[in-house]
C-alpha cells in the first residue's frame, strides 16, 4: 500500500526533542508518518484523527514494520483534536512531552476518500472528514444567499473573485443543485477571469472544506488545550498550509501564558522535499515550548 508522506518529519521531530519513553499525542494522524517517526525514537504516541480510514490505514502501516515495541507505544482513537482535553485524560495522556499538529491533508483523504475535497476527482460535494458533521459542501452551494457565499470565499478561501463565483452559483443553482466537485469546478473555469499557477478553484474548495469541517474555530480551541497537556519544557508542532491557519498560530504564543516561541521565522521544507512532493512547498512548522518561569523569556531560533 502506497501511505502519504508527512511533511518535514525529520524538522519536526528533531524540534520536538523525542525523548526514549516519552509521551506525545499527534493531533493530526493521517497516515502515521510523524507517530512512527517518534516511535522509532522510543517515544509513546496517543494519535487521533476524526477519520476511520486514518485509523486503520496507521495500525496496518505500523504493524507492517514488524516491531512489537511500536504496537505497544501507540495508543489511536477516533476523535476531533477540539475534544483534546477529553480524549487525553480518557487515555492516560494528561503530562506530554510533546504535542503535533499537521494542518494538511493527506493523499488517501484528497483522492480516495470519497467526500471531494479535491477538485482533481469527480466525487460527491460532501467534505465532511467527520460523518457525525450535519452540513456538507453541496448544502452550503444550495442553501446561502450569494452575500453569505461571497463572504465566505473571501474569509475561508481569501478568493477576489468570490462575489462573481457567488451570483454565478446562485444563478446556476436555480436550474440544477450542486452534487458533485465537477459541478462546481466546471462553472468556476467557465467564469474564472484570472490566470494564477494555481488551479481557479483552489480557493473556493479550500474555503468550503474550511467551513464545512469548521476548521479554524477547531484550531483555536485546540492549540491551548495542548499547551496545558504539555510539561515544562514540552514542546508543541505546528505545521499550517495557508495563511488563515499559520495567523492563529503565530498569535497564539502571544495570547498564551507559558508559551514561548521558538521559531521566530517558521521553518520551510527543503527545495529537495518540495521536488519530490509539491504539496509541502507551501508548509510551514512552528515550535513552541512550555515553560514553567516567570522571567522574561527570549525568542529563540531553532
Amino acid at each position: 500500500m502506497k501511505y502519504h508522506d508527512s511533511v518535514m518529519t525529520k524538522e519536526l521531530v528533531g524540534a520536538l526533542d523525542v525523548k526514549k519513553g516519552g509521551q506525545y499525542i499527534d493531533c493530526t494522524l493521517g497516515d502515521g508518518g510523524h507517530s512512527i517517526a517518534i516511535l522509532e525514537l522510543g517515544g509513546k504516541v496517543f494519535g487521533l484523527d476524526v477519520e476511520d480510514g486514518s485509523l486503520e490505514r496507521t495500525l496496518a502501516r505500523v504493524r507492517s514494520l514488524g516491531n512489537k515495541n511500536y504496537i505497544e507505544n501507540l495508543i489511536l482513537k477516533k476523535a476531533n483534536f477540539n475534544d483534546l482535553d477529553k480524549v487525553a485524560q480518557e487515555s492516560g495522556f494528561l503530562q506530554v512531552d510533546g504535542v503535533i499538529f499537521d494542518l494538511g491533508y493527506s493523499s488517501s483523504q484528497l483522492v480516495d476518500s470519497g467526500i471531494g475535497l479535491s477538485f482533481m476527482e469527480n466525487q460527491p460535494l460532501d467534505m465532511r472528514l467527520d460523518k457525525n458533521l450535519g452540513v456538507t459542501a453541496a448544502d452550503l452551494l444550495n442553501a446561502l444567499s450569494e452575500r453569505e457565499l461571497e463572504k465566505l470565499f473571501f474569509e475561508f478561501g481569501e478568493e477576489s473573485q468570490g462575489r462573481k463565483f457567488a451570483k454565478a452559483i446562485v444563478e446556476a443553482r436555480a436550474l440544477k443543485k450542486f452534487e458533485t466537485t465537477n459541478d462546481l469546478v466546471s462553472l468556476i473555469i467557465k467564469i474564472s477571469s484570472v490566470h494564477e499557477k494555481i488551479h481557479p478553484a483552489t480557493k473556493v474548495f479550500q474555503a468550503l472544506r474550511i467551513a464545512v469541517n469548521l476548521e479554524l474555530e477547531n484550531l483555536r480551541s485546540a492549540l491551548p488545550l495542548a499547551a496545558q497537556l504539555l510539561l515544562p519544557g514540552g514542546r508543541m508542532a505546528v505545521i499550517s498550509f495557508h495563511s488563515l491557519e499559520d495567523r492563529i498560530v503565530k498569535q497564539f504564543s502571544i495570547v498564551q501564558p507559558g508559551i514561548e516561541l521558538l521559531t521566530k521565522k517558521p521553518i520551510l521544507p527543503s527545495s529537495e522535499e518540495v521536488r519530490n512532493n509539491p504539496r509541502s512547498r507551501s508548509a510551514k512548522l512552528r515550535v513552541f515550548e512550555k515553560t514553567n518561569r516567570n522571567d522574561q523569556i527570549k525568542t529563540t531560533q531553532i
